[in-house]
């Protein structure tokens, strides 16, 4: 009984020294982590927000940079005019300004047209204004002035842009015209001062290169007093940085950042030298507004990481607390030890089982946007995949069949079709909830817009039974410049579904109308899509354009789609300034009614539309010779026997490189076209196509070279445009669409047709 009674003093004292170890390990970890905290992970998070600060303000200044330029155009426009005047006295020189102010519509702008004389003297189209304040920025006689100043008898900032005239004009009166430019109300560049990114919580300041404020784009002044640089030094820096180091990096590179406390609120702010310009730019914004959702991450790791410590240290002491209670209990009462030590366990086994759970749910937590995205799609993904494979047992059992087997590839290419469009759709949201779409403008007709939409649409409505009508009315600008494609796109999501909801026999109307507008270089367009089809019901009309939303109804489940056409329109539409608004009722139809403002384009003939609509591609390809490229062994046999069908010969070429060789040892025309895959090994399609443009051969520049490709964006097609390719095609590779684009490209087919038959690029 003793020596089991010593036997638990010293494993009581062996906890009692390994609580104190785990305590003193506890309290190291706690202040290795504060101090990483402060040192490492602070530094990471500071460099962060900088890193994004720099990639928004580089856009802005970017866009300054761009007004500027085009100020000086306007600047060295009206020198050359003006020069070429017939100016000889200050009333010429009143009447001149004054003409030029109607004619370009500056007074719009709040633009003033100066002249400067060489006695400092300014002048405007109401005459002489007075003496010139800030005479020191015509010392040396600059070829070109750029300042702030506020010298136009009010204290409002303007811009100053200023070019000494190459021939003076000498008035009657004795003096001589030296400088001519323009200035304008500073309040007319605020729009280049705000930042989205920043919710437009930032203010920027116009400063002289001593500081002095010159304009403020904010109405609330959050640098007190006059000069900026004295308000700048008094700042608490923080992160081991200084106004003198920002003023030392901004005299080196022209742009400086730093952080620092003012007034018990800390700020970044950007420091920009701009180039050719007698003025400098602030821009400062409140911590809390820059890389916001970097903070709230590094505190929810932070806190979840207290939180695990906090329980896991609990679990320890409390399962070391636990089992000094048990050999207490075992010194006292030896014969209840195996029970104590059940209990014991029991209770560790709970409290594990209670943490795993725990631990589950957060993981749970953390992956629910992606299994909800999964939930949204696997039935649309799975139903044409199960047909696919449901329908390659069916041609293996029937392969004798030939009836039966083409009939069963009719209905894999209807439902790898089907897949190739949720995929797509897919992209298409991704795209635009990243902000990357391009748009490429063009000019085009609204009336060839109109019948292609028709040509696309009837062989779909005939199937069904149903008659479609397209009316136009008003149309007073028939020529337009916007982004053919997107539009195209559009209207193809609008009438697709207008098809799929319309019962046999339905009607589907599409009206086009040209409304009344103001403007002279954008025309105001009415498009509507109507059918008398399911419709739909009110809840549903306020959720349509939400992504992953279908309607649910016994009438609507049997159609395919994946609830992202309707977003990825409405998305589109705003990015094109543009707006849509739906009117249905349930079993009575829908109306879909977009207004949109196109560019006025000059009007043109599309003869190459002309052509390529009478055309037809059946024997497009017989006996021409294709050099390819693709470094896919399946995808280049498949390739191969495809253009065999259609009576055309072609050589394979596994990468970039060895097409490059073979097309400089073939001799002038063994080769009629060449296919480029573009994501090869060795060398890639794009490489490859600037290396045969720049080579000897006597075909280098003439060979039609055809990109072919998954990469089925916008800048990934204009980028092959580029690098010298005539067209752009997306895998998988359709015949029909081939054979469209060889001919638009023997028959001088423009790239908005070769665009418009690729149909799923985007």
């Amino acid at each position: 009984m003793r020596f089991s009674q010593n036997n638990m003093l010293e494993k009581t004292k062996k906890y009692k020294k390994i609580i104190v170890v785990c305590i003193v390990a506890i309290l190291f970890m706690v202040i290795s982590f504060i101090f990483i905290y402060q040192t490492y992970i602070q530094k990471i998070i500071y460099e962060e927000r900088l890193n994004q600060m720099d990639e928004v303000t580089h856009q802005m200044f970017l866009n300054l940079e761009d007004v500027m330029e085009t100020k000086w155009d306007y600047v060295k426009v009206q020198c050359n005019i003006i020069e070429a005047a017939d100016i000889r006295t200050t009333e010429d020189l009143s009447l001149h300004m004054k003409r030029i102010t109607d004619l370009y519509e500056f007074a719009d702008s709040k633009i003033t047209l100066l002249a400067v004389d060489d006695s400092g003297k300014y002048y405007t189209e109401e005459g002489n204004q007075g003496m010139v304040r800030d005479t020191y920025h015509f010392e040396h006689s600059p070829k070109k002035i750029n300042y702030v100043s506020n010298f136009m008898t009010t204290n409002e900032s303007r811009m100053v842009f200023l070019k000494k005239l190459e021939h003076p004009i000498r008035l009657q009166s004795g003096q001589t015209i030296n400088y001519y430019g323009l200035y304008q109300d500073m309040h007319e560049l605020n729009e280049y001062f705000g930042c989205d990114a920043y919710e437009n919580n930032n203010s920027v300041y116009i400063l002289d290169d001593n500081g002095f404020k010159l304009f403020n784009s904010n109405k609330v002044e959050l640098i007190k007093g006059h000069n900026v640089f004295t308000v700048l030094k008094k700042m608490q820096y923080l992160h081991d940085s200084s106004f003198d180091k920002a003023e030392k990096e901004l005299k080196e590179k022209g742009v400086s950042y730093s952080n620092a406390i003012l007034d018990g609120t800390e700020y970044f702010y950007v420091l920009k030298k701009m180039d050719h310009a007698a003025w400098n730019l602030i821009f400062l914004v409140p911590a809390k507004y820059v890389a916001t959702n970097t903070i709230r991450l590094v505190k929810l790791i932070i806190w979840f990481i207290i939180l695990f410590a906090v329980v896991a240290a609990g679990c320890m002491i409390k399962g070391i607390v636990t089992v000094l209670r048990k050999s207490q209990s075992e010194a006292i009462e030896i014969e209840r030890e195996n029970n104590t030590r059940l209990e014991t366990i029991n209770t560790e086994l709970t409290q594990a089982k209670r943490a795993a759970e725990q631990a589950f749910e957060v993981a749970n937590n953390a992956s629910q946007s992606k299994s909800d995205f999964l939930a949204s799609m696997s039935h649309d993904i799975r139903t044409p995949m199960n047909a696919i494979m449901g329908i390659t047992s069916l041609i293996r059992h029937d392969a004798g069949n030939k009836d039966k087997v083409i009939e069963y590839v009719d209905k894999i290419d209807v439902s790898a079709q089907h897949l190739l469009g949720i995929i797509n759709d897919v992209l298409d949201m991704s795209k635009i909830e990243a902000g990357k779409t391009v748009f490429s403008y063009s000019d085009f007709s609204i009336l060839e817009f109109m019948q292609e939409i028709q040509t696309m649409f009837c062989p779909q409505t005939e199937e069904k039974h149903q008659s479609l009508v397209i009316h136009h009315e008003n149309i007073v600008h028939e020529w337009v410049n916007s982004d053919y494609v997107h539009l195209m796109q559009i209207f193809s999501n609008l009438l697709s579904n207008a098809v799929k909801y319309t019962q046999k026999g339905g009607k589907i109307q599409f009206l086009v109308e040209e409304c009344e507008t103001k403007s002279s270089a954008y025309a105001k367009y009415h498009f509507a899509v109507i059918d008398n089809g399911v419709g739909m019901s009110e809840d549903f009309k306020d959720k349509i354009f939400d992504t992953f939303t279908r309607e649910e109804s016994s009438l609507t489940n049997k159609i395919q789609g994946t609830g992202l056409g309707m977003a990825i329109t409405k998305n589109l539409i705003e990015a094109m300034g543009g707006t849509i608004d739906v009117d249905s009722e349930l079993g009575l139809g829908s109306c879909f009614e977009v207004f949109m403002d196109l560019k006025i384009a000059e009007e043109s003939v599309s003869s190459a539309l002309q052509v390529e609509e009478s055309e037809t591609y059946d024997d497009i390809m017989k006996g021409m010779r294709f050099l390819c490229a693709e470094d896919n062994e399946l995808n280049a046999e498949i390739l191969t026997e495809l253009l065999k069908i259609k009576g055309a010969e072609c050589t394979v070429c596994e990468n970039g490189e060895r097409i490059l060789e073979t097309f400089e040892r073939s001799a002038s025309g063994d080769y009629d076209m060449i296919l480029m895959d573009v994501q090869m090994p060795v060398m890639n399609g794009y490489e490859a196509t600037k290396a045969i443009r720049k080579s000897s051969h006597e075909q280098a520049k003439t060979i039609p070279i055809i990109a072919m490709t998954a990469n089925a964006f916008s800048d990934d097609i204009h980028h092959s445009l580029t690098v010298g390719m005539n067209a752009h095609i997306s895998k998988p590779v359709e015949m029909k669409v081939l054979e469209k684009t060889i001919s638009s490209i023997k028959f001088g087919g423009g790239l908005k047709r070769r665009l418009l038959n690729n149909k799923d690029e985007i």
